[in-house]
């Protein structure tokens, strides 16, 4: 069963605890899974890959397979420095065993320190900075990623059209825009709802329509339903 916890930083998200059932699921994050005991497997379509971390990049559908040793899921924010540089570490399109520097790093650390640590290890890696009217824009939009017309309010803020907006999202993060808003808007509802509030409460603090819509995007982007994940957060 999924009897672990939660826990946020500043641009990432873990998960500590046994692997249970979940459904086949993608979502904006770079996630890095590593297994306290033996190895993790990771199933994306046909291909099942076994090692002790492994690094599944944004936007690849997977499966976390089920055991009952713990695991420690790491999840990363694409415009963070972690994230664009796994992104080009990791280009690919399936799941891959982590290079031992990034093994043994974060498979004996606590999250801080293992963040901490994994972003100084890869600030060798040239990723070049955001551009900064996308860092504008982005910013803008984590206060309110659900808000009607937020894409437009926070393009024109950064002096940028919606569609460059959008372009600049792809090229520099290599997710879609509206893939990012929705990492942002389960982010806000997950806070929430760590913070105490129902399910129908953390899906209007998301900006998600209704609870339903809430459920729909939590499985689709985690393989579990928010009544599971409520469970983790508390």
């Amino acid at each position: 069963m999924w009897a672990g916890r939660f826990e946020f930083g500043d641009g990432w998200a873990v998960y500590r605890g046994p692997a249970d059932a979940n459904t086949a699921h993608r979502h904006a994050a770079i996630q890095i899974a590593v297994a306290r005991e033996g190895m993790v497997g990771v199933r994306c379509g046909d291909v099942t890959t076994r090692a002790r971390t492994v690094i599944i990049p944004s936007m690849v559908r997977h499966e976390l397979l089920s055991q009952a040793t713990s695991v420690t899921a790491f999840y990363l924010e694409a415009e963070g420095l972690p994230g664009r540089a796994l992104r080009t570490l990791c280009p690919g399109d399936q799941a891959m065993p982590a290079p031992p520097a990034i093994d043994g790093l974060l498979g004996e650390s606590d999250p801080p320190e293992a963040m901490e640590g994994l972003s100084a290890l890869l600030a060798v890696r040239e990723t070049g900075p955001i551009d900064p009217r996308l860092s504008s824009a982005l910013a803008c939009l984590r206060h309110g990623p659900g808000a009607p017309g937020a894409v437009g309010k926070a393009a024109k803020a950064a002096g940028i059209s919606a569609p460059r907006l959008r372009e600049l999202a792809r090229a520099e993060l290599g997710v879609a825009l509206s893939q990012w808003l929705l990492w942002q808007k389960l982010a806000r509802a997950s806070h929430a709802i760590a913070d105490g509030a129902g399910l129908a409460e953390a899906a209007a603090t998301g900006g998600f329509a209704d609870q339903a819509h809430f459920a729909r995007t939590m499985r689709r982007m985690f393989g579990v339903t928010p009544r599971i994940a409520a469970d983790l957060l508390a």
